[in-house]
């Protein structure tokens, strides 16, 4: 029975593979970080939630839903950190509205109860640093 174990132990090792032609040092990354408060001055904020939040690498990939990376966003969760190679990116934001009637619609959420609201800006990712980014809606 020993033996076997020695002999089948081994096979359970995870071997490890590498590409020679990848080089983990030459991935240079900065860090964007989302500040996805939510405030309204019409509509209590527990009434609102975070629905989505994207990055792409322009604002037509924005539009057309080509994503580079998103976020599994929540409602407890508030700062969001994406990591990402220097250069120009573009950012989308939504939230939706959950009231009742058509205090969304007042709030200025098309379409009432479960209207969103999208917000998108431009940013900058700078080789091993941190680029802070605050949605806001209007």
């Amino acid at each position: 029975m020993f033996l076997v174990c020695l002999v089948v132990l081994p096979a359970c090792e995870p071997e490890i593979i590498t590409d020679p032609e990848i080089d983990d040092t030459q991935v240079i990354q900065g860090i964007l970080h989302v500040d996805f408060q939510i405030k309204h001055i019409w509509i209590p904020t527990d009434r609102i939630i975070r629905v989505g939040l994207h990055v792409a690498v322009d604002a037509q990939s924005l539009y057309r839903g080509i994503y580079l990376q998103s976020a599994n966003v929540t409602d407890t969760k508030k700062l969001y950190v994406f990591h990402l190679p220097p250069g120009t990116y573009y950012y989308e934001a939504i939230i939706a509205c959950l009231c009742e009637g058509d205090s969304c619609s007042a709030g200025g959420f098309p379409g009432n109860q479960f209207g969103k609201k999208h917000t998108m800006g431009k940013f900058e990712i700078v080789k091993d640093e941190s680029t802070l980014v605050k949605p806001t809606f209007q």
